[in-house]
């Protein structure tokens, strides 16, 4: 018995979106909407495009068991069937052939041993198949149905519609009318504009009379406080009078404790007071340093100064000035020299 395969798909394709050849390949199909070719003028109806896979090749079950059920046959018989009718497609494949499944498109290997498929013009969308695409032309549309005055459309009587393109007053008097329902509609648009102009100067001159008000009547409450609150300043000066009385307190203190520190002060540098007794003026050199080594030796700081001759004397601290005199009467005993004066610095 023979078996038409191409047959079965082609038919199963209107009724499934997708059909597996067990061992070969499956067909999968989308869905397009109506589309619009606006340059060509035309509608095409939905339609549904195919496109193969080699990679669904698991049996799904759906053309095994058409086969079966249209023929009559196991479903053993219809999968050795179908899988007779793909080992002879693949070997005209193999053979650079194309196979053309009727209905459904054109199978072939390209040079890299992919299958490729092109598809025929068969619309498998069941809703729209056989429906040709639809021819459009623009409409003209004419400018004198839509210069037509809106009352040639109300009416009802046949005699009306037919009138009205050739009726001058009803096309020279439309205008007119357009043009006073405009100039009327400005006028009224320029007063009510001048009303609320006026309505707002008013209303701000009414906001500015009562901020006035306001402002006299809150200058007129805040003046009464203010008096009261000046009084209680009497006892506010009394409570200042003892700090102030403790500042003066304490600015004398630290005047005396200043005072004291001076006294202190002058004391330690009357102790450490420095004096120098000039005990002679020497021109000759070998006299300066043999009253220098006398005085060294009896222990004193020798006080020497080399100007207009050599200046020789002593000094020391005392802290009394009769430690002045005794330190003088001491001197001259040791060198013989009366005539010891005080060097001021």
């Amino acid at each position: 018995m023979q078996i038409d395969i191409p047959a079965h798909i082609e038919k199963l394709l209107f009724l499934h979106d997708a059909l597996i050849i067990p061992g070969f390949g499956g067909f999968t199909a989308t869905r397009t909407p109506a589309t619009t070719d606006y340059v060509g003028g035309s509608v095409a109806p939905p339609a549904k495009t195919l496109a193969f896979s080699e990679n669904l090749t698991v049996d799904d079950g759906v053309l095994v068991g058409d086969v079966a059920q249209t023929h009559g046959i196991p479903l053993e018989d219809a999968r050795k069937t179908i899988a007779a009718f793909v080992e002879k497609i693949q070997n005209l494949l193999n053979q650079r052939e194309i196979v053309t499944l009727p209905g459904v498109g054109r199978l072939y290997r390209n040079y890299v041993q992919k299958i490729q498929f092109l598809p025929d013009s068969t619309n498998f969308n069941a809703s729209s198949y056989g429906l040709p695409p639809l021819q459009f032309s623009p409409i003209a549309r004419s400018r004198e149905v839509t210069d037509k005055p809106a009352t040639d459309f109300s009416t009802t009587t046949p005699s009306v519609p037919a009138e009205t393109p050739y009726n001058p007053p009803s096309e020279t008097f439309t205008p007119s009318v357009r043009g006073g329902r405009s100039r009327v509609g400005l006028a009224l648009g320029i007063i009510f504009l001048f009303a609320s102009l006026a309505i707002g100067i008013w209303y701000w001159q009414q906001r500015k009379k009562q901020a006035l008000i306001a402002e006299r009547d809150r200058t007129e409450q805040t003046d009464v406080p203010v008096e009261k609150e000046t009084r209680p300043e009497k006892p506010v000066a009394t409570q200042k009078k003892p700090e102030q009385k403790n500042v003066e307190q304490s600015a004398q203190d630290s005047a005396n404790e200043k005072m004291a520190a001076a006294r202190e002060q002058v004391a330690k540098t009357a102790e450490g007071r420095e004096c120098i007794l000039v005990i002679a003026t020497l021109r000759e050199k070998n006299n300066a340093d043999r009253l220098i080594q006398i005085l060294r030796n009896d222990g004193h700081e020798v006080y020497f100064l080399e100007k207009n001759g050599y200046q020789i004397g002593v000094k020391f601290k005392y802290t009394k000035v009769s430690e002045i005199q005794e330190t003088i009467n001491i001197l001259t005993k040791l060198t013989g020299e009366d005539q010891i004066w005080i060097k001021k610095k």
